[in-house]
């Protein structure tokens, strides 16, 4: 099976080329040409082999490719050399690759140097990133125990051929600053690390500190990007801080962008040294989604506690929210009418929500399941909401009115499954439009709860069908109310879908 790859205008956030290379591992990591080469290829690599596209033509086949052999381990960083495309340099944790495009020929080439700890002597450390150097015929790698590995290009000798390959060797450690180095880069005439402390250092081509950022508290860093315009100082009216050298000239270089391990991106104004905080993302698994039920917006729940509200048609955030530490998200769900916005989370606590603002609609959150709140779900008269958990118990809450106000309040909850609650949904009488509320879980069971005569703390079953003898049912919901009948419609793992009539529970 392929995997689907596409290259995309970051202005207006549309795809600009779709290709699918016919590999069967995914690809692990992506570069293209900037804006010198707006033509010239990309490069990706999926786990076992490095591919060269030229992205803007339209071709299944890539110009060149090469495998690489197992003990190269995983490349999971490649860059271009920015004065020459025909030269690449990749590295895994433990091994840099140099490449050599013969584009003429159509061949990708690459060497293999060795480097031990027995070559200097010393501990080198796993790679991070690599990069040419702009000075010299060098490479240089960043390793995380805070050092630079210097790689002479020895060209070849005169008796040079298209089939001799350029030597590559490890002429030098450079034991550069004591926190492992996360990302290495260079913008004008530096190199820039980024560390696991968050701090940012600056380097002159010597590897002479220039300046440095460690005032932010920042998070490991993983992604340091340079805007393209070039830096214009305003007069006077600059504000750029002094480098550590002995004149103490300001330090000027371009604005850029900071990505931290924590899913957080941020922008540096250098002049004026202004740090903005410009997105959160989830720097966890995202176990909940619920899309509001008529406008173009969808919520997303994470298990670091992070809750964005996305308008999917203009692909922009409208509202965010972050709960405390050891919230994390595990289920959400609008009301019928759209202003309501339910969660539960991993350790049991249940938040109602003002939809917009995604502010406490009740004074405090409930805390009534003893483990992850997996379900919920509001009545369609938002006067019921329901949750289920993972030890396979129903609760329910209701809107009360105290002192003239309505307020939320937990009713009752019931151990009703003995295994996993697969759907939690509520629906209406046909002949009264009375809210009735089922559950079905893995134990095969369709229950539905006597909704009508619940009270404080008392939940019964009103009554308990099963559904299948051996497969187990995965889903359920309610089938288009285009008959005068009420059914269900209950997906299994024998790849069936059933047709139950929701007041006998008959199979159809």
């Amino acid at each position: 099976m392929g995997c689907p790859e596409s290259a995309w205008q970051t202005e207006r956030r549309d795809p600009l080329t779709f290709w699918c290379p016919k590999w069967p591992c995914g690809t692990r990591v992506m570069v293209v040409l900037g804006r010198r080469f707006p033509d010239m290829p990309l490069c990706y690599l999926p786990l076992k082999r490095v591919c060269i596209w030229r992205w803007t033509v339209d071709t299944e086949t890539p110009a060149c490719s090469v495998s690489l052999e197992p003990d190269c381990g995983v490349q999971d960083y490649i860059i271009f050399n920015p004065r020459d495309y025909k030269e690449l340099v990749s590295n895994s944790k433990t091994q840099l690759l140099f490449y050599e495009w013969d584009e003429a020929k159509g061949v990708l080439e690459f060497s293999k140097p060795v480097l031990t700890e027995k070559t200097f002597n010393k501990i080198v450390g796993k790679f991070s990133q690599s990069i040419f150097h702009f000075v010299t015929r060098q490479i240089l790698s960043a390793t995380m125990e805070g050092k630079l590995v210097v790689w002479d290009l020895h060209p070849p000798p005169r008796s040079y051929t298209s089939l001799e390959k350029l030597r590559i060797k490890a002429c030098k450690l450079v034991h550069l600053q004591p926190d492992g180095l996360t990302v290495l880069t260079a913008v004008d005439s530096y190199f820039v690390t980024g560390d696991i402390r968050g701090h940012i250092r600056f380097y002159d081509y010597k590897l002479s500190l220039v300046n440095w950022y460690s005032q932010f508290k920042l998070s490991p860093i993983k992604m340091l990007s340079f805007s393209k315009d070039p830096l214009v100082p305003v007069g006077d009216k600059s504000n750029f801080p002094s480098d550590c050298t002995l004149p103490g000239d300001p330090f000027m270089v371009r604005n850029f962008i900071i990505g931290t391990s924590d899913a957080k991106v941020f922008h540096l104004t250098t002049d004026g040294t202004n740090l903005e905080e410009v997105l959160i993302e989830s720097k966890e698994a995202i176990y909940a989604i619920d899309c509001h039920p008529y406008k173009p917006l969808i919520a997303i729940g994470a298990a670091c506690g992070l809750l964005k509200v996305w308008n999917y048609r203009k692909k922009m955030y409208v509202v965010s929210r972050i709960f405390e530490e050891g919230l994390g998200i595990q289920s959400l769900a609008f009301n019928l009418e759209g202003f309501l916005l339910g969660a539960g989370f991993t350790e049991g606590t249940v938040y109602i929500m003002d939809a917009v603002s995604l502010k406490n609609e009740a004074p405090r959150p409930f805390k009534y399941s003893k483990g992850s709140v997996t379900l919920i779900t509001f009545s369609n008269d938002s006067q019921f909401l329901a949750t289920a958990d993972v030890y396979f118990t129903v609760a329910v809450y209701k809107i009360v009115i105290k002192n003239g106000e309505k307020v939320w309040e937990y009713l009752a909850r019931l151990h009703s499954h003995t295994k996993k609650i697969q759907s939690l949904m509520f629906g209406v009488q046909l002949d009264n439009n009375e809210t009735r509320l089922l559950s079905l879980g893995k134990d095969r069971l369709l229950i539905e709860y006597d909704l009508m005569n619940c009270n404080k703390d008392h939940l019964e079953i009103l009554d308990i069908h099963r559904t299948d003898q051996e497969a187990l049912p995965n889903c359920m919901v309610w089938y288009p109310p285009i008959t005068r009948e009420s059914f269900l419609l209950i997906c299994n793992s024998g790849y069936k879908v059933k047709l139950f009539n929701s007041t006998t529970k008959m199979c159809r």
